[in-house]
């Protein structure tokens, strides 16, 4: 039997493969007791892998690196713009040497996109832009990034402290300027 496994080169997932064989001892106790000429039969019984496809994807991702939790105050168009942004990373899988950008997964925030009007900063005021708020999901990205020891390209912060992340934990963003 083969066993499923990871392609180091394409990290492509390879489905695992049966195997063939027989019972050695039942062979030999044969061979043992037949006599002259007499001709043996050997069963071939069809032997599974030990590491299978599903039991490999089942192990994958388990480990926890990160976590953040941060309370904020609800407001229902904020809280589409964070739905949609966690969805839009939700499930991404990063290979070696691979380089996220939150503005590539996200995509501009539109009105066409689904994204609501929400609190940004800009400058020293604080104005609603589509898809405001977002920033928070990519803080709660780039502090579980920093806890995982993974390694961070790119950060700024906000020029105001925000209310959900301790000062110099935030990670702002701003579609076309700040990824």
């Amino acid at each position: 039997p083969i066993d499923a496994s990871i392609d180091a080169n394409t990290y492509q997932l390879i489905e695992e493969k049966y195997g063939y064989g027989f019972v050695i001892s039942e062979l030999e106790e044969q061979i043992k007791n037949a006599k002259y000429g007499e001709k043996l039969s050997v069963s071939f019984t069809k032997i599974a892998p030990e590491i299978t496809l599903e039991s490999l994807t089942e192990t994958m991702f388990h480990d926890v690196l990160g976590t953040f939790t941060a309370r904020y105050k609800s407001e229902a168009d904020r809280n589409v713009n964070l739905r949609l942004a966690c969805e839009a990373i939700n499930g991404t899988i990063l290979y070696p040497n691979d380089v996220f950008s939150y503005n590539d997964a996200l995509g501009e925030r539109t009105p066409e996109r689904g994204y609501k009007l929400g609190p940004s900063y800009a400058g020293n005021s604080t104005v609603y832009t589509y898809g405001g708020g977002i920033c928070q999901v990519s803080t709660a990205l780039y502090y579980c990034t920093l806890v995982a020891d993974l390694e961070i390209i790119t950060r700024d912060n906000h020029g105001f402290l925000p209310s959900y992340a301790n000062y110099g934990m935030d990670a702002v963003v701003s579609w076309g300027a700040i990824d």
